[in-house]
């Protein structure tokens, strides 16, 4: 144990020891000042707590600038032309179509119903344009049932509804508005008969109504004389004398069948003669042209045929009697067809129709 004597406390030694002491007081205060870690390049952080930095309102938040390049929105402009085009035109897809199904009763001067089908003012009163279900005519007779499920039915034609090619052209029609014309003409369809006249030429125009009654005989009987002459090759000679009355009267009723064809293809206003050799006739035209010329050719061949059969049957037999009955057998087939474009100008597509039926 150190003795400090009193001699160790000179002025000198006090010297040294506070000399000491300050010295190791400063070491300690460099080797353990605070605890804190110290990052290099960063001051220790000041044990006197900062005053808080005034609240700074914080800027509005803006969205990012879209960088990708700006294209041009084409919708409405597109919309707008297809919306501005028609498809359906009256002159070629709708007047045809009236004239085929309705003109045959609502004409004239005193039409079915008192409806005028060429008066476009009645015909647009059953129609709101753009609207199907507001069109009268659209709702209560285009689509209507078929008489033969619903007695009482308004659809028309009478024999309807039409065909669905048909129904699809009056439906878009109906919603592109229902564009007549006011300018358009049914043309001939639409003409008034001609009154007057001398005596041979209103017999003329009167005996054309009885047209669609008589054409029946013609077709009947030659239709017989061709089968008596087909079965002729199987049962023998018994059934010729048959065919050759059925074929002198039926070639006599198909000159009279023509004659009136011509009249009323006149009054009722239908395609001329001449309509098919230009470029501009519609299918309808062309059924009607050759309906009149196909009859016409029947009516002439009716003639020669009976001729020669008539001249077969000479006693004398010098004339044969293949020519006359190859001749009827082509004339059955020949008022077979005649038969049947008449029916379709009258009722339309017959087999079409038909076949919907049949497939209901």
């Amino acid at each position: 144990m150190l003795h400090l004597s009193p001699r160790w406390l000179t002025a000198t030694n006090l010297c040294f020891l506070s000399l000491c002491v300050s010295l190791c007081v400063s070491l300690c205060s460099v080797g353990f000042g605070p605890t804190e870690s110290r990052v290099q390049g960063q001051e220790p952080a000041s044990a006197t707590p900062a005053a808080p930095a005034p609240a700074t309102p914080a800027a509005p938040t803006l969205p990012l600038p879209d960088t990708k390049p700006a294209v041009p929105d084409t919708t409405p402009a597109i919309t707008a032309a297809q919306d501005s085009k028609q498809y359906v035109d009256f002159a070629r897809d709708i007047a045809p179509l009236l004239d085929e199904h309705c003109l045959s009763c609502h004409q004239g001067d005193e039409p079915k119903g008192g409806f005028l089908v060429t008066d476009r003012e009645a015909v647009l009163g059953y129609i709101t344009p753009g609207s199907l279900s507001d069109s009268s005519l659209w709702t209560d007779y285009l689509t209507a049932p078929s008489k033969t499920t619903q007695e009482d039915s308004l659809v028309m034609p009478p024999d309807g509804p039409l065909p669905m090619a048909s129904l699809a052209l009056m439906k878009l029609w109906i919603e592109e508005g229902a564009q007549w014309p006011t300018d358009f003409k049914f043309g001939e369809q639409a003409k008034v008969t001609q009154r007057g006249g001398s005596v041979p030429i209103r017999i003329y125009r009167a005996i054309g109504y009885f047209h669609p009654a008589i054409v029946h005989f013609p077709i009947a009987l030659l239709s017989l004389a061709g089968m008596s002459v087909a079965l002729s090759f199987f049962l023998g000679q018994r059934l010729i004398p048959f065919a050759y009355a059925c074929l002198v009267i039926g070639a006599i009723g198909a000159v009279v069948s023509a004659v009136m064809g011509w009249s009323f293809a006149d009054i009722r206003g239908l395609a001329e003669w001449s309509t098919m050799i230009s470029s501009k006739a519609t299918e309808k035209e062309s059924n009607e042209f050759f309906h009149r010329w196909l009859g016409t050719a029947t009516a002439v061949g009716g003639v020669v045929v009976a001729w020669m059969a008539y001249r077969a049957r000479d006693a004398e037999g010098k004339r044969p009697g293949w020519g006359w009955k190859l001749g009827t057998l082509v004339l059955a087939m020949l008022v077979g067809m005649v038969g049947h474009q008449g029916g379709e100008l009258v009722y339309g597509d017959i087999f079409a129709k038909a076949l919907e039926l049949f497939s209901r």
